[in-house]
């Protein structure tokens, strides 16, 4: 080659050697926790000084793969609670151990921040995306249940799509006492729109101190809700699926035939004939196997200057009574972004669409519940005739309308049972129509970082929702009390909407060894309810189809109603956190509320709060090897409740309404006046709470415990006053009420590795004593009526909403009767007799898991459950003496003298059995939540994929395993007044589930 050839070849050869240089590699590896050695999933890896920022996330096995330029040297490598370590970058694949952090370096949500869990003050329970992602909860607050000590979990029904009651550290309320639910920053009234695959964390704000800067709102403890997000590096996409199938099993059983021939005939109620020998299992007949199935489809990422995270879910859900009479359906869809447009400049959203489709059927109702006809109608009766009977052919000549099942058979009318007791296989044909709910919750947000430590927020959010409930009436007969002659269409339509703009300052500041942060900020909140009714009938004819106001065949029935709700409220909250070295701390908030629905003089309120830290192990002295980290904490603060204030109480309203006076000529001339006393000193009310408590870590880790001791008292709780009619005008509510909640919460964990196994152990607990202490009024309050009867009171030195009945002393073993205590003691048994016979709070609440990892197999065992609550049995029905019993009734009867029975001589009707402690049962269960063993595919298997990182399946039993007393249906007895707690009118059941689950991740 002569050297003409030779340079015109150098640039060509230079150039090679410079691609050579630059051609990317590939870097593997595995982020692993010192403290176990378990992998850490979602951990960040990123090249140092790469820019744009080269780097990805580590995934389920805490595996990552990442291409690099081959002259990186090296890879900074974080994780949340963990110390960042950086790592000389080399061919082979790198296993890379992380420390964990001195103490609860885990980031938490708190009100307007985050805030390292080390330096936490308050009391806070958090949850991640990991402690709910294999459940089958529909809604948040399912996956809540036994997770955290100190919160309360009341279903309101077992079925598909019902609410739920969230009760933090005890009922503070004769009314509502609903926490405060913040989703991304925005509040909201309720979470079912929420997909649980969405959530990152939950963050249980339970002491004053932090959840007083949200003032008015936040007496009853927060709820705080954090969705996803995409991370910067590579692009992921997470499916999973669950289908299953739901059954109850419950202990109860029914009278059947021949015990209830004999138990009427007994009673004197009257001799039973049961000439075909029916004898139907109606508990049998009115449950089913219903499926369940939910799929959820998740696509994340992003690179240094913006992340995303798109989400869609579907959830269908029959009922285990009702089928798809009972269904539940939601479909949701998420989108959650950040974007970084100037140094100084971020914004960003988080946005989620749900629409929910719901049938309903009748419960909670001791008249018209399908489960409560269930337990009421005779066996005698059959489900199905087998041919006309005269009953049904009478009423069919006098013009009644008889249900036919699909072939044909005309139900079974009640042999014996009179009223509105009805067959509830039939009346699951008369369910019509349901909710249909759309509902938009969102934040939108810029956030300025003009100089070191200053962040400048602007948040502005909404909650909107339109819901329709549109039924129609099927005609059918069952008895005079239980019949409907005509198809109507009913509609009530509702709009649910708030906004909320916020504005907000934090600025931090490091002095040596001094750590200040301040936050100030406004924030202004206006909400709308406008709500209609729409009634008409006739319908042309009988069918869904028809079922629209236009096709009405005529307009008598017309009726038209509606009406709007509507506040705004102002609010100016302040917060300084301190630190000294991490060792002492101190938190002080101040929150004034100014609200629209409260009297004119008496709008707005101020709410303090104060909490300190000490973190004795940090000190010189502290020489217990053994515990890594103990930290003292004490928090005070006053919050309020603004849900159960009544509008316009300060406002006089006049009436012309049948108000007449007579002239100096005798004649009636039209007069007015104030319809309603005000009072106009009304307020919202208050909570003061105590917290002082401790956290502990030990054993390089591996331990966790914390627990609180707190006393938390609410003032001022609203009631409606009662006046003398000869007053002639209703009476104003008025703040006449306090209440107090104390107890311990505690919270333990333990992780480990012995060779291939993992094992990670969580329990906790909490006690609960609530007890009214002051009630400004001088008789008791009543509440929850069944029958016409007050079976809940509120009452001074008795827990609020306590069992109001007859206390029984046995059974006479000569005569069978029940021996009734005389409480008075004035010789003879009265209604002044009634008293405290049950009391539907538990004195304790509790929950644990084991989670066990063995090479690819996984087994996970969660239990919850409470202790010493009671159960009030209401459905029972003393005006229809042939309605059925329990068989307990019957077993455990008194037959002849010298019995000794636990329950009487059969009697359909005395107040001293129906209305007395007899009804009155232990409700203390222990419920296995979830048993789930899941197997992951080995990574040499996934490899070969060149796509799929990891795929797990599982089967799962939930809900199947219930250790109780109770004799009913359900021990999670629920109902969605607030005065029924505990009271059971026939509860539709918590159903147990047999799962399948697959998640597959790309």
């Amino acid at each position: 080659m002569n050297k003409k050839s030779i340079l015109l070849f150098l640039p060509f050869l230079f150039f090679a050697i410079i691609g050579i240089a630059q051609t990317p590699k590939t870097i593997t590896g595995t982020v692993l926790s010192s403290g176990d050695n378990l992998p850490l999933p979602g951990a960040s890896v990123i090249v140092k000084g790469s820019t744009p920022i080269v780097g990805a996330v580590t995934d389920f096995d805490g595996e990552f793969s990442l291409d690099v330029a081959a002259d990186a040297t090296t890879l900074v490598v974080s994780y949340v609670g963990f110390q960042s370590q950086e790592v000389a970058i080399s061919d082979s694949p790198l296993t890379i151990v992380l420390k964990e952090g001195t103490f609860f370096d885990e980031v938490v949500v708190v009100a307007y921040g985050t805030q390292k869990k080390s330096l936490v003050t308050g009391a806070i329970s958090s949850i991640k995306s990991s402690d709910i992602e294999s459940t089958p909860a529909l809604r948040i607050e399912q996956a809540l249940q036994g997770k955290t000590s100190g919160v309360t979990i009341l279903p309101n029904s077992g079925s598909p799509g019902s609410g739920i009651k969230v009760r933090i550290r005890g009922v503070s309320s004769n009314g509502k006492s609903d926490p405060l639910y913040i989703v991304d920053g925005m509040k909201t009234g309720n979470i079912d729109n929420i997909e649980p695959n969405d959530i990152e964390s939950i963050e249980v704000l339970k002491d004053a101190a932090s959840a007083a800067i949200y003032g008015t709102e936040g007496a009853n403890g927060v709820i705080m809700v954090t969705t996803k997000s995409g991370k910067a590096g590579k692009a992921e996409i997470n499916y999973s699926f669950q289908y299953g199938t739901q059954s109850v099993n419950t202990k109860m059983d029914l009278m059947n035939a021949q015990e209830y021939t004999d138990f009427m005939q007994e009673s004197g109620a009257g001799t039973i004939s049961n000439p075909d020998g029916t004898d139907t299992d109606w508990l049998d007949a009115i449950f089913e196997t219903a499926p369940m199935q939910k799929h959820h489809l998740n696509f994340s990422g992003g690179n240094e200057k913006s992340t995303y995270m798109i989400s869609g879910s579907y959830y269908n859900q029959d009922g285990v009574v009702g089928g798809s009479k009972a269904n539940f359906e939601r479909f949701t869809a998420r989108i959650n972004s950040k974007h970084k447009i100037k140094e100084w400049l971020e914004i960003g959203n988080t946005f989620s669409y749900s629409n929910i489709n719901k049938s309903t059927i009748t419960e909670d109702d001791e008249y018209r519940g399908i489960l409560n006809n269930a337990l009421l109608i005779d066996p005698i009766t059959p489900v199905t005739e087998s041919g006309i009977t005269t009953r049904i052919s009478e009423a069919i000549n006098d013009g009644h309308t008889i249900l036919q099942d699909e072939n044909g058979n005309y139900y079974g009318m009640p042999r014996y049972v009179t009223g509105e007791a009805g067959n509830p296989i039939a009346l699951l044909k008369t369910f019509n129509g349901g909710i249909t709910q759309d509902k938009i919750l969102g934040t939108f947000f810029a956030k300025l970082s003009p100089i070191e430590g200053l962040n400048i927020t602007s948040r502005f959010g909404i909650d909107l929702t339109y819901q329709v409930n549109h039924i129609w009436s099927s005609k059918f007969y069952f008895s005079p009390e239980r019949n409907n002659t005509s198809n109507t269409i009913d509609d009530d339509i509702d709009k649910w909407f708030t906004w909320l703009w916020e504005n907000f300052a934090t600025y931090n500041k490091k002095i040596n060894d001094h750590d200040f942060t301040i936050l100030a900020g406004y924030s202004s909140e206006r909400y709308q309810h406008p709500n209609y009714s729409l009634h008409s009938g006739p319908m042309p004819q009988e069918g869904g189809n028809y079922a629209y106001h236009d096709y009405r065949t005529s307009q008598e029935s017309d009726k038209v109603g509606g009406g709007l709700e509507e506040n705004a409220k102002i609010s100016y909250f302040g917060r300084l956190s301190y630190n000294f070295k991490h060792q002492y701390m101190f938190e002080a908030s101040l929150r004034y509320d100014e609200a629209s629905v409260l009297p004119e003089h008496n709008k707005g309120a101020f709410f303090p709060a104060f909490s300190a830290g000490w973190a004795v192990s940090e000190e010189n002295f502290w020489s217990v090897e053994k515990i890594d980290y103990f930290k003292l904490r004490a928090s005070w603060g006053k919050n309020g409740s603004i849900s159960n204030v009544i509008e316009n109480e300060d406002k006089e309203f006049w009436t012309t309404e049948n108000i007449y006076y007579i002239d100096g000529e005798g004649n009636y001339i039209s007069g007015a006046r104030v319809g309603k006393i005000t009072n106009p000193n009304l307020e919202w009310e208050k909570s003061n709470q105590l917290d002082i408590g401790f956290d502990l870590k030990a054993f390089d880790g591996k331990l966790s415990f914390s627990t609180d001791y707190y006393i938390k008292k609410t003032e001022g709780l609203i009631f409606l006053n009662t006046f003398a009619s000869s007053v002639g005008r209703d009476a104003p509510y008025f703040n006449g009420g306090t209440v107090e909640n104390k107890g311990f919460d505690f919270e333990t964990s333990f992780r480990n590795k012995i060779g291939d196994l993992s094992y990670r152990v969580n329990f906790n607990l909490s006690t609960l004593n609530n007890e009214v202490t002051e009630l400004t009024s001088k008789t008791f309050q009543s509440g929850a009526n069944v029958r016409g009867y007050d079976v809940t009171m509120f009452d001074v030195n008795e827990p609020i909403w306590y069992f109001y009945g007859y206390k029984t002393n046995g059974i006479d073993d000569a005569t069978g009767e029940v021996i009734v205590v005389d409480v008075n003691g004035d010789g003879s048994i009265t209604p002044d007799d009634q008293t405290n016979i049950g009391n539907p709070h538990p004195d304790l609440i509790y929950g644990g898991s084991i989670n066990l990892e063995y090479k690819n197999f996984d087994l996970n065992i969660f239990l919850q459950g409470t202790k010493g609550n009671d159960i009030y049995m209401a459905w029972f029905r003393m005006d229809r003496i042939f309605s059925n019993k329990p068989s307990f009734f019957y077993n455990d009867r008194w037959t002849e003298a010298g019995d000794n029975a636990s329950m009487p001589k059969p009697n359909n009707e005395s107040d001293d059995v129906y209305r007395s402690d007899l009804m009155v049962q232990d409700g203390s269960y222990m419920r296995i939540k979830q048993i789930q063993l899941g197997y992951s595919l080995p990574k040499s298997i996934l490899k070969r994929t060149g796509g799929l990182e990891k795929v797990r399946a599982y089967i799962s039993l939930d809900d199947y395993f219930t250790f109780t007393k109770y004799k009913g249906l359900d021990p999670e007895v629920g109902s969605e007044d607030d005065n029924s707690q505990g009271i059971d009118r026939g509860a539709y059941p918590i159903p147990r589930k047999f799962m399948f689950g697959l998640s597959v991740n790309f």
